[in-house]
């Protein structure tokens, strides 16, 4: 097709960014990704240490009622569970109080709302910590439930060194409906990222639904202090300061996974998914730099091949480099997908995807001018 004059150095800049962008999409793709598909686990150690396993729970009653005696009748030798049972105004004190006259091992910590003093989730955090027996912790919330009496063991089981840190996998529960399988996906993706890039050696974030790391590092680095005056970050920002290649394992054998309850409103989620994003800005640079090649080459990644093919410029070229990609994208998700109990959003892979950039990037653009102050799990 002949294209004017005028518009030829644009072509042409479309032309490079496809160009560029192709090639950052199969790097991301080959090094990041396909390491967790093609991982291996490694056999679980039999010497287990004493752990201590943390909750913050506000206003939970249900959950705690529903998930507390799963996490409580883990098969572990030694193990403390601590509940820290922060400023709720529901019954989640009862609740706690009748499991602590049935588990031996179950330890409350109830913290009274202050009129001048907002502690905030990293100071109930923190206070579980400093009450802790154990140097080994594993943390998750409320609103979680571990798949299997053998997560404590898993999870633990992964640790070589004392200061290790490892990552745990927490999905959402699947139900029925488009806001379930957009949810699911998104944190298929993010757990892909993070595992992945745990892998290539550039471990960022873990979350807090299934994370272990010790004691001893926590205080050393002296806790949430560098970024407490941030209401998120108790779980992604502290990896981001402890994490390192030589420190950081991953674990997503199934026995280790923690299943969440997904939000059940397009409002709700986008008030977590806002919250979750506001922490990006305070990780390292070399992981910022990844993450936001990452985003804007696959955002200049489809809008220069839209372009491209609505001028039937490269045509052939460009249909078969975007062809290749989501082949490429749907074997290597199939088998991480296999791994973290997701396939059936595989072939939904490429549509998804796009769709959760858009959402991120809408987030993204309206946390410019808000700022999340609520204590959230």
């Amino acid at each position: 097709m002949d294209v004017l004059p005028g518009k030829q150095s644009l072509i042409y800049l479309w032309q490079l960014l496809f160009a560029v962008t192709a090639l950052i999409q199969f790097y991301y793709l080959i090094n990041f990704y396909l390491r967790l598909a093609l991982y291996k686990p490694a056999e679980r150690h039999q010497n287990y240490p004493p752990v201590s396993v943390i909750i913050a729970a506000r206003n939970e009653y249900d959950n705690l009622l529903a998930n507390l005696p799963f996490i409580l009748e883990q098969d572990y030798p030694e193990f403390q569970v601590i509940v820290i049972n922060d400023s709720s105004w529901d019954d989640s004190g009862s609740v706690l109080e009748g499991f602590k006259s049935q588990y031996a091992h179950l330890y409350v910590i109830t913290r009274l709302e202050h009129d001048r003093f907002e502690g905030g989730k990293k100071l109930a955090v923190t206070l579980g910590i400093k009450a802790a027996k154990h140097n080994r912790l594993i943390l998750t919330d409320a609103d979680c439930k571990p798949l299997s009496r053998q997560w404590l063991k898993t999870m633990a089981g992964s640790v070589q060194e004392a200061d290790q840190i490892v990552l745990g996998y927490s999905p959402y529960r699947k139900e029925p409906g488009v806001l379930n399988a957009f949810i699911r996906f998104d944190s298929l993706l993010t757990a892909m990222n993070y595992l992945g890039f745990a892998l290539a050696g550039h471990p960022y974030m873990g979350v807090g639904r299934n994370l272990s790391y010790s004691r001893d590092r926590f205080f050393e680095i002296g806790g949430f202090r560098r970024h407490y005056s941030l209401a998120s970050g108790d779980d992604d920002l502290l990896v981001n300061e402890l994490a390192s290649k030589e420190n950081t394992v991953i674990c997503i054998d199934k026995d280790a996974v923690v299943e969440s309850l997904p939000e059940q409103s397009w409002k709700h989620f986008w008030r977590q998914k806002k919250r979750h994003l506001t922490t990006g800005w305070k990780y390292k640079k070399e992981h910022k730099f990844l993450l936001a090649l990452q985003s804007l080459g696959l955002l200049l990644f489809v809008i220069s091949a839209v372009i491209l093919i609505a001028n039937q410029v490269w045509l052939i070229a460009v249909i078969s480099v975007v062809l290749l990609r989501i082949l490429t994208q749907i074997a290597i998700f199939r088998q991480s997908a296999k791994w973290l109990g997701q396939r059936d959003l595989v072939f939904l892979a490429p549509f998804l995807e796009i769709f959760v950039l858009i959402f991120s990037t809408c987030v993204h653009i309206a946390n410019v001018s808000t700022k999340q102050t609520t204590w959230k799990t």
